[in-house]
């Protein structure tokens, strides 16, 4: 069994000196700081361990501007992760909210924004307000940061700090040195490829910019399965070779079955004629009738000089004669038969018991005949199978005894939105060891379990319940069982849990 209770985590030293620059300037007092990167330089990874690591003591948001986004529904997201049971007004500006549920009672928020870029710039100023007042109320802590990939972004904000006590701070995120972009891409994406292609991968990455975003791209590359379907298909020559034998054999069987004993048969009279009925279509009875006639009488003048010629048996050239009877599992000495059906069958043979657990017993009746009294036979077209041989296999019908009970919330996960966090409470390599950790503990909250990939293997995630925000998913962690406390349950962003879930159905 393999587990994996901690995320891995992997802090360079631009990305930590980053990181403590973005605390230093929200710890103390209320700030805007906007950090400036290019597509893939892992703004939204900072984003997320900031929140994380860096600022856990803070009432936190988290929200991501989308293109041709409303206002209304990001200030909806804001307050809902800040204030989860309080009543507001999404077309009210931001501070008009707070300001009403707070009542100038104390706080120290951090409101943390990616993609930027794609914010309206009249949801800037609304938050470039929320710093600005608290200035004026020495209890309230208001920290905004700003995630963006273009200059406009810090441009508009300098403007809006013109005459204010109080100017933003641009930051950026550079891109990784050589050691740190080869360590990266060591940890990160070397650790998980396969064997047959590492030597590409490593080609590649010599000419890939030192962003974390174009090197992570690297391993999602389809490399590895061209080179798994070359291996199982072989050199162009190799096919081209096969598909000439092929042709070959089929033209020299082909060939043998037109051959004939005698090139003055019967049968070549009789394809005469009837092709020349076919040509003339306004053919007589009467001229019919003499064709049928000459026919008769061809066959049998041959027939007299060929007597003394043996006649050879063709009949190993015809087909197999076709029977009435369909072919069934399971039928018994009384005339009563179990028929499985396909779904049935299928879902044993790709090890999902789950499925056909429905129909577990009709499957041991079908396969287990010294426990009922019974003697299975198996029929095929023309062809009496021994009885001692087993339709489904026996490593199905053991999975069917002890039954997996859980099941995959891949689209119950994708409707939850993206901005929202759940705890991971296990990953697993195994469908068992998930069921045998759901039968061991309890839980009070949904459990929802959903497959990934991660390099080539397949593994299983655990998650419990679902949370507004990074901070009340904490919360909810330390109020679990000790038991469950002990295995390190960490709080995920669904955005992250999107991204792998379509990883597994790639």
């Amino acid at each position: 069994m393999s587990l994996s209770y901690e995320m891995r985590v992997l802090e360079l030293d631009s990305q930590t000196n980053l990181l403590n620059r973005m605390q230093l300037l929200t710890q103390f007092a209320s700030n805007m700081v906007v950090v400036k990167g290019e597509q893939g330089a892992g703004k939204t990874w900072l984003a997320h361990r900031f929140l994380e690591a860096w600022s856990q003591e803070k009432n936190q948001s988290l929200v991501t501007g989308r293109s041709q986004q409303d206002d209304a529904a990001l200030r909806g997201n804001i307050l809902q992760q800040l204030f989860p049971h309080q009543m507001y007004n999404t077309s009210d500006r931001l501070l008009e909210s707070i300001d009403r549920i707070l009542d100038r009672e104390p706080c120290n928020i951090v409101i943390v924004v990616d993609n930027a870029q794609h914010v309206s710039m009249n949801l800037i100023s609304e938050l470039w307000e929320l710093v600005i007042a608290a200035q004026d109320n020495a209890k309230q802590s208001f920290s905004i940061v700003l995630f963006t990939t273009q200059d406009t972004t810090y441009t508009h904000t300098k403007a809006l700090a013109k005459g204010a006590e109080v100017n933003p701070v641009s930051l950026e995120v550079s891109p990784l040195s050589s050691d740190e972009s080869e360590r990266f891409f060591r940890i990160m994406v070397l650790r998980y490829l396969d064997e047959n292609v590492v030597k590409k991968v490593e080609t590649a990455f010599t000419n890939t910019p030192p962003i974390p975003g174009r090197i992570m791209a690297l391993g999602e590359q389809k490399m590895e399965r061209k080179v798994i379907i070359r291996s199982l298909v072989g050199s162009p020559v190799r096919i081209a070779v096969t598909v000439v034998v092929i042709a070959l054999l089929l033209m020299l069987g082909y060939g043998w079955l037109l051959k004939g004993d005698d090139p003055q048969s019967v049968t070549p009279s009789v394809v005469d004629s009837t092709s020349t009925q076919q040509s003339d279509g306004s053919l007589e009875a009467n001229n019919v009738e003499g064709s049928a006639s000459t026919v008769i009488e061809s066959s049998s003048s041959n027939s007299d000089a060929d007597n003394d010629n043996l006649i050879e048996d063709d009949a190993s050239a015809l087909p197999p004669v076709v029977t009435s009877e369909t072919a069934s599992v399971g039928v018994s000495e009384s005339g009563e038969r179990v028929v499985i059906t396909s779904d049935v069958v299928d879902a044993l043979l790709d090890n999902r018991p789950e499925v056909a657990e429905v129909k577990a017993p009709e499957i041991k009746q079908a396969v287990a005949p010294e426990t009922q009294g019974q003697s299975t036979e198996s029929q095929s077209i023309g062809v009496q199978t021994p009885p001692e041989q087993n339709v489904v296999n026996s490593d199905a019908i053991v999975a069917l005894q002890n039954p997996i009970s859980f099941s995959f919330a891949r689209e119950e996960l994708n409707q939850l939105s993206a901005n929202s966090y759940t705890l991971q409470l296990a990953a697993m390599t195994e469908m068992r060891d998930v069921q045998d950790f759901l039968d061991k503990h309890n839980f009070d909250k949904p459990v929802r379990i959903y497959p990934t990939l991660r390099g080539e293997e397949k593994w299983y995630i655990v998650t419990y319940d679902n949370y507004p925000s990074i901070q009340t998913a904490r919360d909810a962690a330390e109020q679990l069982s000790a038991e469950l406390q002990s295995l390190g349950p960490w709080a995920k962003s669904l955005r992250q849990v999107h991204r792998e879930i379509a990883r597994g159905q790639e």
